[in-house]
């Protein structure tokens, strides 16, 4: 079990090019890899809703399709979201049972007020959460998320180096699927398709 999850572990770790970039880093392998059977990921969680009200994992039944990033990213996270909706529209009535959720590695910029009025820009049921740093690193380790805060010298701003992962989750939080960056909207539709039926 501890070498399945190391293996798991380092297999998405590997995907991550840490660095000094304005964006998040992610070296891109094809297309999605399997889920690992034996190997948890997921978990219970407590943040806070764009609306600003304590959620949890039990809040939003049925499936998941769960993406953490940040409000301030300036290309791969709208990229990522854009194509969660593209997805959803692609799979029609069947799309409906799919909640999309936005999880911050950012929890100090992106609070509720600024979730909300980012989550809208790209789908009206995407749920943005947020939290304390403590609920959010707890949340990242439960998903195997990587996320580092990259400060630049000649700015008082910061960037996020992050891991930018698409995780499926079943109704009761199991991983069904996890898609990279190069998976196509498409790809993702028909895959999701296969995995929940229907």
């Amino acid at each position: 079990m501890l070498a399945a999850i190391a293996l798991a572990v380092g297999a998405m770790i590997g995907f991550i090019q840490p660095g000094g970039n304005k964006n998040a880093m992610v070296v891109d392998k094809g297309s999605a890899p399997a889920a690992m059977p034996g190997v948890q990921v997921g978990g219970p969680y407590t943040l806070i809703n764009q609306d600003g009200n304590e959620v949890t994992d039990k809040s939003y039944s049925g499936y998941k399709l769960v993406y953490f990033g940040f409000t301030m990213c300036p290309m791969i996270c709208p990229t990522g979201l854009q194509k969660i909706a593209k997805t959803l529209d692609l799979m029609g009535r069947q799309g409906e049972n799919i909640t999309p959720i936005l999880i911050s590695v950012d929890p100090e910029r992106d609070t509720p007020p600024v979730m909300k009025e980012y989550v809208k820009q790209f789908h009206p049921r995407l749920v943005g959460l947020t939290g304390s740093k403590e609920q959010i690193e707890s949340v990242e380790k439960s998903y195997r998320v990587f996320a580092n805060k990259v400060e630049d010298e000649s700015s008082t701003e910061y960037s996020m180096d992050h891991s930018s992962f698409t995780y499926l989750m079943s109704p009761d939080g199991q991983l069904l699927g996890l898609y990279r960056d190069s998976d196509t909207a498409e790809f993702m539709a028909d895959d999701i398709r296969k995995k929940i039926g229907g």
